[in-house]
């Protein structure tokens, strides 16, 4: 993993602190869930190479501080099948497929593929969350962070279209028993296990 990890500094903003909070959010949600530890595993290694596509994307759209528009948004939309072209050889294919549909949302609105529900991988499904919480609680070019009350609600009010109820309610778990530490100055973290 540490060649992924390379080749994504410097195109991933705030790399190691981005995709290891990622991934430390998707494994306590995973836990709460009841997910095995080969599936814990994998959540960890999904989490932190789940934008290592963005190697292959344009790096002013990936520091455009404003919206993206059309072409910049087809080329920033194809960050998960670069992904998992470039993991699918490495890993699990469960990892790739995460990374590949870490974009779609419950009803059917994503990318790469528009899948729905169940359709998309539990591990997806999962990592969504956990970045969105991320994009959300960090600050980014293009949006300055904004509280974890405003991410919980934000995920909260949107379960049923962009994210899996189910696993919004083992988020909420998480949130509830206090496993996350307040904002910091570079987002986000977990309490020490």
């Amino acid at each position: 993993m540490d060649p992924l990890i390379e080749a994504m500094e410097g195109v991933v903003e705030d790399l190691y602190g981005h995709v290891h909070r990622v991934s430390s959010v998707a494994v306590e949600v995973g836990r709460e869930m009841g997910l095995d530890q080969a599936d814990i595993d994998r959540l960890t290694i999904v989490g932190v190479l789940h934008d290592v596509g963005k190697i292959h994307v344009d790096p002013a759209i990936l520091a455009k501080p404003g919206p993206l528009i059309g072409d910049e948004l087809l080329d920033m939309r194809k960050h998960p099948e670069f992904g998992f072209a470039m993991t699918v050889d490495r890993f699990d294919r469960a990892v790739s497929e995460a990374i590949l549909y870490h974009h779609e949302r419950f009803d059917g609105a994503g990318y790469p593929l528009g899948l729905k529900g169940e359709e998309i991988p539990l591990l997806a499904r999962i990592v969504l969350v956990a970045d969105a919480f991320d994009a959300i609680t960090s600050h980014r070019a293009y949006q300055p962070a904004m509280p974890a009350d405003y991410a919980i609600a934000e995920i909260t009010t949107n379960a049923g279209s962009q994210f899996d109820p189910t696993v919004v309610e083992a988020f909420l778990s998480v949130v509830e028993r206090g496993a996350l530490l307040p904002p910091g100055p570079s987002g986000i973290g977990l309490a020490a296990r």
